[in-house]
């Protein structure tokens, strides 16, 4: 490595770590790991794993800073999509073009409520000299699955440029920690505004606008999109894990690594923690039920639940939902993708239970909106 290059590479990491400290309003996912997984003697963390980042509001479009570096190579992707011939991007072919890459993941319900102003930023401006690359790094196994992101890629209708990174390597290259994270680049391949998590939208757009008429382009007509950011304050119960690596809020005791632990009598959960009853087996990124009468329960606060789940060996697997000790609907659980559970219209605490109907469903995550 060059002597230059070695400076260059100091420089993103520097950045980087400044941008970090300018966070932008909206939560996104961190990838700090838990201090405390499934700690009974422990209890509840106060520690949060959504982040609620400064507002970076105020900031002037018009005049971005201007950073000096080059747009990174994209490394370590081994397939994409919506690509000439689905051959790779490299940052000769975006000379010239106003560049947006945003990190994310399917599963991700932050990411997933981005999809609508993704889609819109490239309707409106991918003729007009913007290019968004959607670098898909897995916060699950199962999402480095290139069958998998490529039928999210389509359900969502996502149709600009996606790239799936699975060994982290692109996600490196730019010292992310976040999904979703945006990196704004100007025609020169030089970084102009990051964005990590939701929200924003208008000064994301802004930005983009001021970078198009910096290289050039004409969007005098064009008027600005119309983008609602969620109402964050209703989420209380924040996203949590339930596989060993990452596990927390569980009010009894997990069992070992891969060995199924029977569970009964479980009480009411309190605010924002979960148990179980029936056959359970703890794996290092899920919990997988192994009885047929198995029961999960969650104390929660939000206006919706999500469940990260997963049949085992493929085939339909039905689990009901209840709520406040109601029935409110039947799921069918085969994909693994994000589910969802309940809406509460109040944003009130509720106690979900979900019983298993058939064996073998993997819990990963809860995320709430």
């Amino acid at each position: 490595m060059t002597l230059n290059a070695k400076r260059a590479l100091v420089a993103f990491g520097v950045l980087i770590l400044a941008a970090i400290a300018i966070l932008s309003f909206g939560p996104s996912v961190d990838v700090r790991p838990s201090n405390s997984p499934f700690d009974v003697n422990d209890g509840a963390t106060a520690e949060q794993r959504l982040v609620s980042p400064t507002d970076m509001g105020d900031m002037n479009m018009q005049t971005l800073p201007v950073f000096n570096f080059s747009l990174p190579e994209f490394q370590g992707i081994t397939h994409w999509w919506n690509t000439a011939n689905n051959e790779p991007l490299t940052p000769e072919d975006l000379r010239g073009k106003v560049v947006l890459v945003d990190f994310w993941t399917y599963s991700c319900i932050n990411c997933i409520r981005t999809f609508p102003f993704m889609r819109e930023m490239h309707e409106k401006y991918g003729n007009n000299g913007l290019v968004i690359i959607g670098v898909h790094t897995p916060e699950f196994a199962f999402e480095a699955n290139p069958d998998n992101v490529s039928r999210e890629i389509e359900k969502n209708n996502l149709n600009y440029p996606v790239a799936l990174d699975p060994d982290y390597k692109t996600w490196r290259a730019y010292s992310n920690r976040y999904w979703p994270a945006g990196y704004f680049f100007d025609h020169m391949g030089r970084l102009r505004r990051t964005h990590f998590g939701e929200g924003e939208y208008q000064e994301s757009e802004e930005a983009i606008r001021s970078l198009l008429r910096e290289a050039g382009y004409e969007l005098d007509e064009m008027g600005m999109t119309d983008a609602t950011t969620p109402d964050f304050s209703k989420i209380k119960t924040h996203e949590t894990y339930f596989g060993l690596l990452r596990g927390r809020e569980f009010t009894q005791s997990a069992g070992s690594r891969g060995e199924a632990t029977a569970y009964s009598n479980a009480k009411t959960p309190t605010a924002d923690r979960w148990n179980v009853e029936g056959t359970w087996t703890f794996e290092d990124e899920y919990v997988v039920a192994h009885s047929d009468d198995a029961k999960f329960f969650f104390n929660v606060q939000a206006s919706k639940m999500h469940l990260v789940l997963e049949s085992e060996d493929g085939a339909p697997k039905l689990i009901e939902i209840f709520v406040d000790g109601e029935k409110t609907r039947d799921i069918t659980v085969q994909d693994a993708e994000l589910y969802d559970i309940a809406e509460f219209p109040d944003a009130a605490r509720h106690h979900v239970e979900i019983r298993i109907q058939d064996a073998g469903v993997r819990f990963f995550a809860a995320t709430f909106s």
